[in-house]
């Protein structure tokens, strides 16, 4: 068989019997070539009843309880597929991303995933900070890969958040590749669920500590540690929930004391520069730099992976001013000594160019457009979006992270 769509749903029987409904209209594969696996967790509003009644040849695994995230790993060990495709219960691939998506995964067997383009229904796109990381509401998986890297086993503790960051990591240390097209497309409609912001801000902030602590190496752990503490941290405490964050702060400080007693398992080099970019960034920013003769310099964003950028700023031997952020929660504080300011007072007549260290592939293009609103000199992007133009070519080498100067 060579695909199994994979979704998981928590009371929205409504969203997921629309979205079975999308599959089985759209779907490009022989009816003997692709199956449907739903993993309920715990519905209590007749989502069950509903998919059987309705989809009788969807394999259906019924829950007790909610079990989060991990709950997909029940589906993926029944699977037959050689593929994979997850998605929500609310989200579903356009026109032909799936058929290209194998094509793709065909001609290139060193490649673990491809993804897209996360439509939302305002027309806008959402996606991981990262672009290495896929989004589990549209991605289609190697399922080779998949069990070299363990599943989502790792991520039995998260319930939710991070586990994106988690099983990529772990793909990439398995020595594949993970590709990004904008034209493959997935339509996410985000129907609203139950999702208290207290418990999202407790395990954004824990869960990506945890990542840091089992992937990362030490000087870089406690880099990442340090950032994504500070980050989610100010996110947590804008809403007024400090108290979520300390006891994030507590749960992964525990989870670390795990991480070390039973032995860290740093991902290699190659993994961490695809996630992270630590060279390439370095690598652009200094070419940039003497391209432009640019000596003082604005970080636009405390981003997720700031520290990339705040890192080859250094090398480039460059004055960083400030970092420009418009997003209340830091305001009035600091990074790294650095004062963390909005567009309206970093950008003054000082500075000479501007590099953007927000990198999620949603929001560049929106970024970089309010920045040369204010800004008319050079400004580095560290990202530039690629598309699929011939599923059928085999990729000799992993293909580069790409960036491009504005102004």
């Amino acid at each position: 068989m060579k695909l199994s769509y994979i979704i998981l749903t928590h009371n929205r029987r409504d969203a997921l019997l629309r979205t079975l409904g999308q599959i089985e209209a759209s779907n490009p594969l022989p009816p003997d070539q692709y199956e449907r696996w739903v993993v309920d967790n715990g519905s209590r509003d007749g989502t069950p009843q509903a998919v059987a009644s309705a989809f009788p040849k969807v394999n259906l695994i019924r829950r007790d309880k909610n079990e989060g995230i991990w709950a997909r790993q029940h589906a993926i060990d029944q699977a037959a597929g050689q593929y994979i495709c997850f998605i929500d219960d609310d989200s579903y691939p356009l026109d032909d991303t799936v058929s290209k998506s194998i094509a793709f995964l065909d001609a290139n067997p060193q490649a673990a995933a491809v993804t897209g383009n996360i439509l939302l229904p305002d027309g806008t796109s959402e996606a991981c900070a990262l672009p290495a990381v896929p989004q589990l509401c549209g991605v289609c998986v190697r399922r080779s890969a998949l069990e070299q890297a363990r599943g989502l086993r790792p991520c039995k503790h998260f319930f939710r958040q991070a586990e994106e960051y988690d099983l990529a990591f772990r793909l990439l240390d398995a020595g594949y590749t993970i590709h990004r097209f904008e034209d493959l497309v997935y339509r996410h409609d985000k129907v609203p669920g139950v999702r208290a912001a207290a418990y999202v801000h407790r395990l954004d902030l824990r869960n990506n500590l945890v990542i840091a602590a089992r992937y990362l190496p030490a000087p870089l752990r406690k880099a990442y540690q340090r950032d994504w503490s500070q980050r989610y941290t100010a996110m947590a405490k804008h809403q007024r929930l400090e108290h979520v964050a300390r006891r994030g702060q507590w749960e992964a400080r525990l989870r670390n004391l795990y991480e070390s007693l039973v032995g860290r398992r740093p991902v290699n080099d190659a993994a961490i520069e695809a996630v992270l970019q630590l060279d390439h960034q370095a690598q652009a920013v200094a070419a940039w730099a003497a391209t432009h003769n640019v000596r003082r310099v604005v970080i636009a964003d405390f981003s997720k992976n700031i520290y990339a950028t705040y890192r080859a700023c250094q090398k480039a031997d460059l004055n960083i001013a400030a970092v420009s952020d418009n997003n209340h929660a830091y305001a009035g504080t600091r990074y790294r000594g650095i004062r963390i300011k909005d567009d309206r007072c970093a950008l003054d007549a000082s500075i000479e160019g501007i590099v953007l260290s927000n990198v999620n592939p949603a929001r560049v293009g929106p970024r970089l457009a309010q920045l040369q609103d204010k800004f008319q000199g050079p400004i580095l992007t560290l990202w530039q979006p690629q598309a699929l133009a011939e599923p059928a070519t085999t990729l000799r080498q992993p293909p580069q992270p790409a960036y491009r100067v504005a102004g």
